[in-house]
């Protein structure tokens, strides 16, 4: 970072780290007066598709969350379960209710993946902060985007 070369006509997003912190202090301000909803319209943008990637939305059943859930719980053990704190404050969703996501992959290798039928070769799932409270895919998509092309990578985000 320190010998990489002055960027020309580049857009940069470089702040001092007292407009870091200044930007954080006005933002629990706001959040401080603010209901929970209004931080949530706050924060989200919506990004759109680049015209290089290819987006696949699918719904993860609740029979899958559930077997997944089973999963975790046995792969933590009692002690484990117990440090994370117990088997179901994490299990929140509604019954009957799916899970969004979306596979993000380039048109490029999609295609190539087509004409040669081969499979993916490189997976990564993408799970953004936040805690599912702020933000979502929305606001990532971009850079998940950016993840599929540099790994030649199929993405599963949510």
């Amino acid at each position: 970072y320190l010998n990489r070369k002055p960027l020309r006509k580049k857009p940069t997003a470089h702040i001092s780290y007292h407009e870091g912190l200044q930007l954080i202090r006005r933002f629990l301000l706001y959040a401080s007066n603010h209901t929970v909803e209004e931080i949530q319209a706050f924060t989200s943008q919506w990004v759109p598709n680049s015209p290089w990637s290819r987006i696949e939305r699918v719904s993860i059943p609740e029979k899958s969350l559930d077997d997944a859930a089973d999963a975790l719980v046995a792969q933590l053990g009692h002690k484990g379960v117990d440090r994370v704190g117990g088997v179901k404050w994490w299990q929140w969703r509604r019954e009957g209710t799916s899970l969004e996501a979306e596979w993000i992959e380039t048109k490029a290798d999609h295609d190539e993946k087509a004409r040669t039928k081969e499979t993916c070769k490189r997976i990564m799932l993408y799970v953004h902060g936040g805690a599912y409270f702020f933000g979502s895919i929305d606001e990532h998509r971009y850079q998940v985007q950016r993840h599929a092309r540099k790994l030649g990578a199929k993405v599963l985000a949510r």
